[in-house]
């Protein structure tokens, strides 16, 4: 049962995006509780990954030769990235960036999780979920790309927008 009009189906995406956005900021909330974002706890993320999960050899050396070379400088920046898309795409501010900021965080979880104890289809359902609240430019509706939209216009970028 959806709607047969274009806006039902804008709502539908809205939703999609709203959602999205909320569990990126209560999962970031809660990491941070934790002290996930500290060098520290960045090692044991990836500590209890690699142990219990494994993922791909390729992402195993691609994470020990960056993140863990700077365990604490990407800490601080996945906190700022993770509320940067969960704002984004909650407001619907940007949301063709955000929602493809957010596919790929959700396409980097499952590789983390790829081959381990983990079901890994959670992150597969959020990568498309975000990738559709990208495509479908979902911030036109209930969104600030709808105010700046009407405000400035199409973007010279329409991507953007």
């Amino acid at each position: 049962m959806f709607p047969d009009d274009v806006r039902g189906l804008r709502r539908l995406f809205a939703l999609l995006r709203i959602t999205l956005g909320v569990l990126i900021l209560a999962t970031s909330a809660d990491n941070l509780s934790k002290g996930l974002y500290s060098g520290g706890g960045i090692e044991g993320l990836f500590e209890y990954i690699f142990s219990k999960n494994g993922g791909p050899a390729f992402y195993r050396a691609l994470i020990g030769s960056t993140i863990l070379q700077a365990p604490a400088v990407f800490g601080a920046f996945q906190l700022v990235a993770e509320f940067l898309l969960g704002a984004g795409l909650l407001l619907g501010l940007f949301t063709p960036v955000a929602g493809l900021g957010a596919a790929v965080f959700f396409a980097n979880l499952f590789l983390a999780y790829v081959g381990g104890q983990e079901w890994i289809w959670t992150y597969v359902l959020l990568t498309v979920s975000a990738l559709v609240a990208a495509l479908a430019r979902s911030g036109r509706e209930w969104g600030l790309d709808a105010w700046l939209l009407a405000r400035r216009g199409e973007p010279r970028f329409a991507f953007f927008l």
